[in-house]
């Protein structure tokens, strides 16, 4: 089937009937399918929670800047208007988002145009409802619909812009460009693409002495310069994250391999394999037409990010997916050719061969919001549902009860006049906003190392809300602490200089630290915890390693919190127990109940205890390992918890973890 896509030329066979009939048959067919992918979509952005970058985009806006550490201001700016006429309200930043997704389609027909018939650019605008990685627009407050619908508008002005006389739509081309370079800086990846056309075909090269191209240029720095103006003036931040700190050269073409195989299951096979097709033709039958700027859009935008997998071990799924959209024009012809190339029998099973793309797309669509929905409902759930919950996308609002718990229990201990701090940025904006419509809480940060790594600290010192800031501003002041807790906190120490000098800080910096609660959110993988305490006026300097509440001293570290256990394996697994006087015995409990005796006093050269548990005097033998017995692996979720017993025979006991068994 792929050999025959290629081998489609420009023109297609006449059509033996048309599906649904004529042009105005078939616009109101699309209609009505955007109408159920809005209504669809809207369900699912009403059932979906916050994440992360929705609360970051909200809580920046708030600061009013010309950029942030990791992206331009566009998306901050409009947080900003939303939330100032609706209130510290989720959903109508997310009906923002549905009306961005709304209008691509109609950006798409507009596209199309000048490229192919009218029927099949009507088609164009039904196949992107279709297409999972232009279709999943719409659902939350995100930029990758905005950097679409601007591409598609940008094309359709430089399309315009190449057959006409004047500066008209070279000037709109300009304003697209300089809007989505606003939106992130991944827009700048079709603005080299649109160079490349210019040194690589006889037309381009044309337009380096046409002064349309260079108003385009010109508009587009005009959107990237409020950026490039907060870069300068903060050390250049975005560069360190994106350039600097983030990429890691590490070929492996194995991930290449994956990176591709993600995107053709993604976009599903038979729309890939007719964009590829389209592809073909844009560049290669269509190469002296002004349309070939749309196959060099898409190869460029696709070919960096396959370049991307060589330098970043994790490629994000939607970044490669403003590579489809410039070939949508070319799809209702390549599949409509491909079908009628044949009669008889032969046509039929073809066409059935290409409703597999919108049947996949479907169910795509009905798991996208199975996802959603379970996730919603995941404190309900039966266990054995809730291991489909594999992205980090809690619900941080079921926190609340306990925030305001251990706000009431340090105003108890050290009067009303209360701040609040947390592990890093990605959980203070989750906290933040929407934070029951709360926009005057503002949450601290304790500097976790991947705030430097993503540079956030700018912004938090910028906000007056960083480590140092607590320090100065509340010393001596009660403090509530939130303390997101990594999934290897001992292992992760002895590993990472930047997490030690974090917990070094938190244990020299708070006295009268009192550990309030253990708090975890479904389906159980993120854990936070509450502690209440005073800021110290002067940092303590510790000559000795000595107990610290923000460290653990009985550690799970296997298995991991939220996972799930095959009973039929036999694994082994381990952590650490440590204590001033010493240990003697460890036991494992599931359900409260004693299962296992571990095997204490390891010393695992491999992955050794972190001298932040010196002062147990058995150290460096403070590590034990230990068998679950299948017969305590029953189905269902399970509390997996430590009791210690002390060289003076007295017992101690540590906060455990929720688990499953398959």
């Amino acid at each position: 089937m792929a050999a025959e896509f290629y081998e489609l030329g420009a023109k297609t066979a006449p059509d033996k009937q048309h599906l649904f009939g004529d042009d105005r048959a078939l616009i109101r067919a699309g209609l009505i399918l955007l109408a159920v992918m809005t209504i669809w979509r809207f369900y699912i952005s009403l059932i979906s929670h916050v994440i992360w970058e929705e609360s970051h985009f909200v809580v920046s806006g708030e600061y009013f800047a010309l950029g942030y550490p990791d992206i331009p201001a566009g998306y901050p700016w409009i947080a900003k208007i939303i939330t100032s006429v609706f209130g510290w309200q989720v959903w109508p930043l997310r009906l923002f988002g549905l009306l961005v997704a709304t209008a691509i389609p109609f950006a798409v027909y507009w596209m199309a145009k000048p490229v192919v018939s009218e029927r099949n650019a009507v088609w164009a605008a039904i196949i992107s409802l279709l297409v999972p990685p232009i279709a999943l627009n719409g659902t939350i407050f995100y930029p990758e619909g905005g950097l679409q619908l601007l591409l598609v508008l940008m094309l359709g002005c430089l399309l315009r812009a190449l057959t006409s006389d004047g500066l008209k739509w070279w000037i709109w081309a300009g304003v697209c460009a300089g809007l989505g370079q606003l939106v992130h800086f991944r827009f700048l990846i079709p603005g080299l693409a649109v160079v490349v056309f210019m040194l690589a075909t006889r037309q381009g090269r044309a337009l380096w002495t046409r002064p349309g191209p260079y108003v385009t240029a010109a508009l587009a720095v005009v959107g990237l310069l409020p950026a490039v103006i907060y870069n300068a003036l903060e050390g250049w931040p975005a560069i360190q994250f994106h350039v600097v700190n983030r990429p890691r050269f590490d070929p492996d073409i194995g991930r290449i391999v994956a990176f591709v195989v993600q995107l053709f299951a993604i976009t599903t096979p038979v729309w890939f394999i007719a964009m590829v097709a389209g592809g073909k033709r844009a560049l290669i039958d269509d190469r002296e037409k002004p349309q070939s700027l749309l196959g060099y859009s898409a190869l460029f935008i696709f070919l960096f990010y396959v370049v991307q997998t060589l330098v970043n071990k994790k490629v994000m799924p939607h970044w490669p997916f403003m590579a489809t959209l410039p070939l949508l024009p070319y799809v209702p012809g390549v599949l409509s050719a491909f079908a009628d190339r044949v009669t008889g029998p032969g046509r039929y099973v073809r066409m059935a061969l290409i409703a597999t793309g919108p049947l996949l797309a479907l169910t795509i669509g009905v798991a996208g919001t199975a996802y959603q929905w379970l996730y919603r409902h995941s404190g309900e759930l039966s266990a054995d549902l809730r291991q489909y919950n594999n992205l980090q996308n809690e619900n941080y609002e079921l926190l609340e009860p306990d925030i305001a718990a251990a706000n009431a229990r340090a105003v108890e201990r050290f009067g009303p006049d209360i701040a609040w701090a947390t592990s890093g940025h990605r959980t203070a904006v989750h906290l933040e906003f929407p934070a029951g419509g709360d926009r005057h809480r503002r949450l601290y940060t304790l500097r976790e190392p991947y705030d430097d790594v993503a540079r956030f600290v700018v912004a938090r010192q910028d906000w007056k809300l960083d480590f140092d800031d607590l320090m100065r501003d509340r010393a001596g002041k009660g403090v509530v602490l939130m303390i997101n807790v990594p999934d290897y906190p001992l292992h992760d120490v002895e590993k990472n200089p930047a997490l030690r000098a974090q917990y070094q800080r938190l244990c020299s910096s708070f006295d009268e630290i009192e550990p309030f609660k253990v708090a975890t959110l479904p389906p159980h993988r993120t854990e936070i915890d509450f502690y209440t305490a005073r800021v110290r006026k002067e940092p303590l300097t510790l000559a000795a390693p000595v107990p610290c509440p923000f460290l653990p001293s009985l550690y799970i570290a296997q298995p991991q919190r939220g996972e799930f256990l095959d009973p039929n394996k036999d694994k082994q697994y381990y952590g650490m127990a440590a204590d001033p006087i010493g240990i003697t015995r460890v036991d494992i409990l599931l359900d409260g109940k004693v299962v296992t005796q571990a095997e204490y006093g390891v010393d695992n050269r491999d992955s050794p205890a972190p001298v932040e548990l010196a002062y147990d005097p058995n150290f460096p033998r403070v590590q034990f390992t230990y068998h679950l017995p299948k017969s305590s692996l029953q189905p269902g979720e399970h509390r997996l918890s430590l009791r210690a017993t002390r060289t003076d025979g007295t017992i101690t006991e540590g906060s455990g973890r929720t688990i499953y068994v398959k």
